[in-house]
């Protein structure tokens, strides 16, 4: 018997086949500050032998918001990092030098890393960063490296080989750093913040539609990680991040009471 169009998966991936080592991908709305962006990554070495330059034409209006846009560049990158960035930022202080050296660091003390940045938290008071806003001041706070769940959406580099993308049912401009460190937990992953030091010429803004989806993330994470029990097949288990109500809620007796609620529930809506 033949087999034919045999793939070794395991080979493909020990081979890593990208085309390149870095893609560098933005959101433009004016091209003026991407074309200074794009000379300062080729200065400091992100040369397009081995670096893929990819980028949204925002310019006559929003064709991509950010978490469409930011999805495209996951997906269809061809490189073993994607570096997601915005046009107002310049290298003007670390290279790819520096930025090579901050991965081999974390591949030394986690090799279940997914995403970078230069700008993040996983404490409710405390940022861990070091990066220049356009104040011309270096803001530097916090341990780096640091684990965060969190980054600034500023400069973020995420593993291609993590398969990770941004909500699907999310939309716009703000807190897909949030997003993306969120999903990449959930798959298994770390997200951490680095000693990356860049220039931003902005010190941000929140506007209405920054609130707007800070609560659409809010109530989106809050239903998904909500108490609940799982049915599957062949079994039924209860998910909490409480241990005592997980464990009473797995008793037999109190899943028999359960299910002749919904049992009951379920015949009383078919009446009506």
């Amino acid at each position: 018997m033949s087999i034919p169009s045999v793939v070794n998966i395991a080979k493909k991936e020990a081979e890593l086949p990208y085309r390149y080592r870095y893609a560098i991908c933005t959101l433009v709305s004016n091209l003026d500050e991407y074309g200074r962006m794009f000379d300062s990554f080729i200065e400091a070495g992100f040369t397009t032998g081995d670096c893929e330059y990819r980028y949204v034409d925002n310019t006559n209006g929003n064709s991509f918001d950010a978490y469409r846009g930011i999805n495209q560049f996951l997906q269809n990158a061809d490189a073993k990092y994607i570096i997601i960035c915005h046009q107002d930022i310049l290298l003007k202080f670390d290279k790819r030098v520096d930025l090579e050296q901050r991965i081999a660091e974390l591949d030394t003390i986690d090799n279940n890393w997914a995403i970078l940045g230069n700008a993040g938290t996983n404490n409710p008071y405390l940022l861990s960063m070091k990066i220049t806003h356009a104040d011309l001041v270096c803001h530097k706070v916090g341990v780096l490296p640091s684990k965060v769940n969190s980054l600034d959406e500023n400069f973020i580099l995420v593993k291609k080989s993590a398969n990770i993308a941004l909500s699907g049912n999310l939309s716009g401009f703000h807190l897909y750093g949030t997003d993306i460190c969120l999903i990449a937990a959930c798959l298994g992953y770390s997200a951490y913040a680095v000693e990356f030091s860049l220039l931003h010429l902005s010190m941000g803004k929140k506007d209405d539609s920054f609130y707007l989806l800070s609560e659409q993330i809010q109530a989106k994470y809050s239903f998904f990680f909500r108490n609940r029990y799982i049915k599957t097949t062949v079994t039924r288990f209860f998910l909490s991040s409480n241990g005592i109500l997980r464990f009473v809620m797995d008793i037999s007796f109190v899943q028999n009471i359960v299910r002749l609620f919904y049992k009951y529930k379920y015949k009383w809506f078919k009446k009506y």
